[in-house]
């Protein structure tokens, strides 16, 4: 049997109000529902109340996948960001064993999936956290509350058809933040610059490499496999993978990538000269290259470029220690890639005017937050990043009625990892709040 659970942190967020009272919601469904589906929607309001019930509601497949101390970590996160679970506000039964219910908590409506088992006595199989409505929002709110996180936060967010407008909101929009993966916009504009300039085609094939960490897929393929640039760009954009990443940059050559910095209106692009390798980044990190940190950051654009060369054949893999990586924020405020919320809703802009269809069917692959909230809009398309200390998302947006609009919003903490669910509500909230417009 596949376990199936999801949280998703806060993916439809958005002002409603009840049209009924919460009783009469139920009433209405209750006449329809099997006796097992009441009896367990009962038990889940009990089970995001905290109670400690998960070994009798549960069944075990459900309990092996998602221990009862990580569901109760989960739920207490839920808690601190919607506030107490109150009651259940309807239940839509989709047969006898699978029912979506709506469940009202103090500041928020919550949807949640559920499944059960077939036969008697029907424990929970699947639960399904996904979706959530806010109470009263609005952008103000959400871009206070973004400003209160702990280090330093830029956002914007911007109506592209009237260039002349003020930003919808913004919070330190020129300033220099780590982007970390956004970073990645830049490279998918330059291959689509060259792709429809002639200079190469989506199905050229080239040799997989230089292999770097994960995140990604194709750091496991074999050395120097035969791959094309149309399956590098999807696996960079849609699953961040760095060693797809790091062979394009390979291909495409740092002087073709500096000039569309330049092109996509990056505010100082040698801070993106030369654009470093995943796998340069995370290495130079690493406390066995501290000679080779310094003088790398010491160093002109220029003179970095002829380091690289120098040291590329040092920073291996093998000199990584991913504790480093993984365990709190490294250099970020130095060795990172960095651009401002405005360099960014630049990017994204470019990509409209310019990007080819192929590019931008690619940039929406992966929505970065839940489906409900992408399906409010008629084209989303989206790229973030992430390490340590550091947030990045941004996103590309066509709404129902033909309006485009940017949206770029950062986090970074030179002292602190940032918990990513944070920053992953509110953007999702401004993401909904925008889409009302």
């Amino acid at each position: 049997m596949i376990v199936r659970f999801l949280y998703v942190f806060a993916l439809c967020l958005l002002p409603v109000s009840l049209a009924q009272p919460l009783g009469a919601a139920i009433a209405q469904t209750k006449s329809s529902l099997s006796p097992q589906l009441s009896n367990r929607a009962n038990d889940v309001l009990r089970l995001l109340r905290s109670e400690p019930i998960e070994t009798v509601v549960f069944d075990e497949n459900f309990r092996n996948a998602v221990p009862p101390a990580r569901f109760r970590a989960i739920v207490q996160q839920v808690t601190e960001q919607h506030g107490q679970p109150l009651a259940i506000s309807s239940i839509d039964a989709r047969n006898a064993n699978s029912a979506v219910l709506t469940v009202r908590y103090t500041r928020s409506i919550g949807t949640v999936n559920i499944d059960l088992e077939t036969g008697s006595p029907h424990r929970i199989s699947g639960l399904q956290l996904t979706g959530f409505e806010a109470i009263g929002d609005n952008i103000d709110e959400v871009v206070a509350a973004i400003d209160a996180l702990p280090g330093r936060q830029g956002l914007l967010v911007q109506a592209l058809d009237e260039p002349a407008r003020p930003p919808i909101a913004a919070l330190d929009p020129d300033g220099r933040f780590a982007i970390a993966s956004a970073v990645k916009l830049y490279i998918l504009a330059e291959l689509d610059r060259s792709i429809q300039a002639g200079e190469r085609q989506w199905s050229d094939v080239v040799e997989l490499g230089p292999k770097s960490h994960p995140s990604g897929i194709s750091q496991n393929w074999p050395d120097r496999s035969p791959v094309t640039l149309h399956t590098l760009a999807t696996l960079m954009i849609s699953i961040s993978d760095n060693s797809a990443t790091d062979t394009l940059i390979r291909v495409i050559g740092q002087d073709n990538l500096a000039a569309i910095v330049r092109a996509a209106g990056h505010h100082n692009p040698d801070d993106l000269r030369p654009l470093l390798m995943t796998r340069q980044a995370s290495a130079l990190k690493m406390p066995v290259h501290a000679h080779r940190r310094e003088q790398y950051l010491n160093a002109s654009p220029a003179e970095r470029e002829r380091l690289l060369a120098e040291f590329d054949s040092a920073l291996t893999l093998d000199s990584l220690d991913s504790r480093i990586l993984t365990h709190k924020p490294a250099f970020i405020d130095q060795l990172e890639w960095f651009a401002s919320p405005a360099d960014i809703v630049r990017l994204l802009d470019y990509l409209r005017v310019n990007a080819s269809e192929e590019s931008k069917t690619i940039l929406a692959i992966n929505p970065g937050i839940g489906p409900d909230a992408a399906e409010k809009w008629d084209y989303f398309g989206y790229k973030g990043g992430s390490e340590p200390g550091v947030l990045s998302f941004n996103f590309l947006l066509r709404s129902k009625t033909g309006e485009n609009y940017a949206l770029s919003v950062n986090w970074n903490n030179v002292e602190l990892s940032v918990r990513e669910s944070d920053l992953l509500t509110l953007t999702t909230r401004l993401v909904n709040l925008l889409a009302e417009q």
